[in-house]
């Protein structure tokens, strides 16, 4: 009897794991170099630029467009932390095009990623992992090499980019960013591109 009630317990839990590995998701999101019209430097965006996702969730990166990386704000990678607390830096190498990369976030919390060639272009992107927790909850307040560089903290603090309409969204386009955040913070005048 023992046995057989043993035999039950196991087999419930190999049910129970395999829903779950099946609910798990796999997100695409692309890396997009987009030419503009009489502008001399083309657009550089995660597409989309806003996610929601699962605890336990992949998201392939899919390079459409050449020189992307995919590397989270932390400060071992020189930057200040906008990741969920005890989660490791994370860099993809260089995604040659027509290739992907893919990280599964199993962490709760707000994750700000960008590309180190276009940071300071605004190529940035805000995955919201089951909840609206961590330290990127918080507007960025550095613009320089060391900060959130240059157009990349006007991106994550457009509202179009905030925590609760990305959940509410679930995916927000680059299309939604507004202009003025896509500009960047004013230098000398100039915006940031």
């Amino acid at each position: 009897m023992k046995r057989r009630t043993n035999l039950v317990v196991l087999a419930l839990a190999a049910v129970m794991f395999a829903c779950t590995a099946a609910a798990q998701t796999t997100h695409d999101v692309e890396l997009i170099i987009e030419p503009v019209t009489g502008m001399p430097v083309p657009q550089f965006y995660f597409e989309p630029s806003g996610l929601y996702v699962e605890p336990g969730d992949t998201v392939r990166f899919l390079a459409v467009s050449p020189h992307h990386t995919v590397t989270a704000y932390h400060p071992l990678q020189g930057k200040p932390q906008r990741v969920p607390d005890g989660v490791e830096p994370f860099s993809s190498p260089m995604i040659p095009v027509g290739q992907s990369w893919e990280y599964t976030f199993t962490t709760p919390g707000v994750y700000d990623v960008w590309c180190g060639p276009h940071e300071q272009y605004g190529m940035v992107m805000r995955i919201v992992v089951g909840e609206a927790t961590g330290p990127a909850t918080h507007a960025p307040d550095d613009f320089g090499p060391e900060g959130t560089f240059g157009a990349a903290g006007t991106v994550l603090m457009d509202p179009a980019l905030s925590p609760p309409n990305i959940i509410a969204m679930g995916a927000v386009s680059w299309r939604d960013v507004s202009a003025e955040a896509k500009a960047g913070p004013a230098m000398g005048g100039e915006a940031g591109h």
